[in-house]
């Protein structure tokens, strides 16, 4: 950040820096200590450094030690009442644990053949309690890395996701709306509804919320769109300041003219060589961002961009290349969840088509900055003609089950109403009539944007697999095993449910969701769970507690393994099934 050096600007930088390292220090000295580290008896040493600093030149400086501050022995040691290192509920911090009535898998059946061998295994999606199978993946703390807070970098990269993954409209034509919201009787446009006046009650206040959610929700997203164009116009603006300097430098000296651009730019803006420097900080970071991440990380970074690019403590050549490696996978999600942000770009004159079209989950995201390929493509090593229809309902067969559902577990009441069998609350599609809370982000409330999962090649022979993009709660859904529901299937990849009157299958062969693309691991950060909604049987798969960039994984269990001749590809120390003989065929990602 360029500024000129008084001494008051010095003391301002120096408390700001001081205030904000003390605000988070409490909390990272919180959280080393219930991992059970034990302090009071020897004398401590803190150690304080800084990196992400600059020279006068602009030029990056390696870390600096700027302190070393010894602590005396006089600290009680803490009273832990957490559990040991690497334990799910000291790490995770579970929201809420599982009610009891929500009976996890361990009789829920499934069949499984690879078209290649024409053999069929049966396998069955087990929870195993007890050990180290029953908590989800953890990395230990190591010396090294003994602060469980979240980097910078990570709290910046899960906005991007989360602005991704949220129900924001980035649209000019918001914008435009706003400047015809007044019509010339005075009445704002904006204030009337745009839900069904059938739906409506005919309360005055129930009226007049309505028109302004209405109103609010555009506002909101007219200032962000707004806000992506500041920033998507300020970043340009760097690199037109370059050109301008690198054109002047063929006549004058480098310093000479970066100093005549900034005078011109002062002109043009109205503003001191002071002002135009201090924003020139920011922008330069948009900038940074924009050319390393893409367009997209820069359009949907959240709330902290800002303090993100002004402090610039993470602007380290290992961040840029961090965002280089997720520049595609930013754009997959952009393009298919909101068309027309490219439009955006336009404004500075850059192409406004989508690179990436269709369903999220239509594309596989490769390695690190290689393009993501069509899911297809990823398949046509053992099947030509692969294609994949993406539901969001399970599409019953007609041919085998008629008109009925055989998931079908109960009746409703005499009144039609239903209750959830695991917190005995009533059940409805109709979110203001629900009142069932155990899987809002499937059930019962606003149907959000598909889940934060992306398919993605895996690096190991596993073909594909899925990824959390953000972090997934201990105990939260991350989706609804959703497919065919059919029976009688052999020789193919099915899963085998199960009710008190009959048995059904689930295949997910050419048509489901993302769940299809699960891999097994001996250490799984995901378990698959009945749930009935509104009478009817559900497989959901529930988080054990999944950070973000972490592969999503289930336990297949023994049964699935135990005739299956390949060897497990996991990866974990404790992977029970990697030492195993025999042919072992390549096959495509499990279903």
């Amino acid at each position: 950040m360029a500024v000129v050096k008084t001494a008051t600007t010095l003391e301002e930088m120096a408390q700001d820096l001081a205030e904000r390292a003390s605000e988070n220090l409490k909390g990272v000295i919180l959280d080393l200590l219930r991992t059970g580290v034990d302090v009071g008896r020897e004398p401590l040493l803190l150690e304080c450094s800084l990196s992400g600093l600059r020279d006068s030149t602009g030029n990056s400086i390696d870390q600096i030690r700027v302190a070393s501050i010894g602590l005396d022995a006089r600290v009680s040691p803490p009273v832990i009442s957490s559990s040991p290192i690497g334990h799910q509920t000291s790490l995770i911090g579970r929201k809420r644990e599982p009610s009891p009535k929500r009976r996890k898998l361990t009789e829920l059946g499934s069949e499984h053949a690879r078209t290649f061998d024409q053999e069929v295994h049966n396998f069955v999606v087990t929870s195993q309690t007890g050990g180290d199978v029953g908590t989800a993946v953890r990395t230990e703390l190591t010396p090294q890395h003994q602060i469980m807070q979240r980097s910078t970098l990570e709290k910046f990269l899960a906005g991007i996701w989360q602005s991704i993954y949220s129900g924001i409209k980035l649209d000019p034509t918001e914008i435009i709306e706003q400047w015809q919201a007044i019509e010339s009787s005075g009445q704002p446009r904006l204030l009337t509804t745009e839900r069904d006046s059938a739906f409506r009650r005919p309360s005055a206040a129930q009226t007049s919320f309505e028109r302004m959610n209405v109103l609010t929700r555009k506002v909101s997203q007219a200032s962000r769109t707004c806000r992506s164009l500041e920033v998507i116009v300020q970043a340009h603006w760097v690199q037109c300041f370059d050109d301008r300097v690198a054109e002047l430098t063929l006549s004058l000296p480098r310093e000479k003219a970066k100093k005549q651009t900034i005078v011109e730019a002062c002109m043009g803006f109205s503003w001191s060589e002071k002002e135009l420097r201090n924003k020139m900080g920011v922008w330069r970071g948009y900038h940074d961002i924009a050319l390393s991440g893409g367009w997209a990380a820069l359009v949907f970074a959240g709330m902290g961009l800002y303090r993100f690019c002004k402090y610039r403590s993470s602007f380290t050549a290992g961040t840029f290349d961090t965002l280089k490696a997720r520049k595609h996978r930013f754009e997959v999600a952009a393009d298919t969840l909101h068309p027309r942000w490219r439009h955006l770009l336009g404004i500075i004159g850059r192409p406004t088509e989508r690179k990436y079209t269709g369903h999220p989950h239509d594309w596989v995201v490769a390695g690190p900055g290689d393009e993501a390929l069509p899911l297809p493509k990823t398949y046509h090593q053992w099947d030509k003609d692969f294609s994949y229809t993406h539901l969001d309902e399970a599409n019953i067969d007609a041919d085998f089950w008629g008109a009925s559902d055989p998931r079908t577990v109960s009746s409703p009441s005499s009144d039609g109403a239903y209750t959830c069998d695991t917190c005995g609350e009533h059940q409805s599609d109709d979110p203001t009539a629900n009142y069932c809370s155990c899987f809002p982000n499937l059930y019962g409330s606003v149907k959000a944007v598909p889940a934060p999962v992306q398919i993605f090649r895996t690096p190991n022979g596993k073909n594909n697999g899925l990824i959390a993009c953000c972090t997934v709660e201990s105990g939260a859904a991350i989706g609804e095993f959703i497919g065919q529901i059919t029976s009688g299937l052999a020789d193919l990849d099915v899963m085998v449910g199960q009710t008190d009157s009959t048995t059904y299958q689930i295949w997910q062969g050419r048509q489901g969701n993302h769940t299809r693309f699960i891999n097994h691991s001996c250490r799984p950060n995901s378990e698959y769970e009945r749930f009935v909604w509104l009478g009817t049987q559900r497989i959901v798969l529930v988080s054990r507690g999944v950070r973000a960039e972490e592969e999503i994984t289930v336990d297949y269990s023994d049964v699935y393994w135990r005739d299956l001749d390949k060897v497990c590809l996991c990866g974990h120390s404790q992977c029970r099934y990697n030492k195993r003989g025999g042919n072992l065929p390549v096959a495509p990602a499990p279903s």
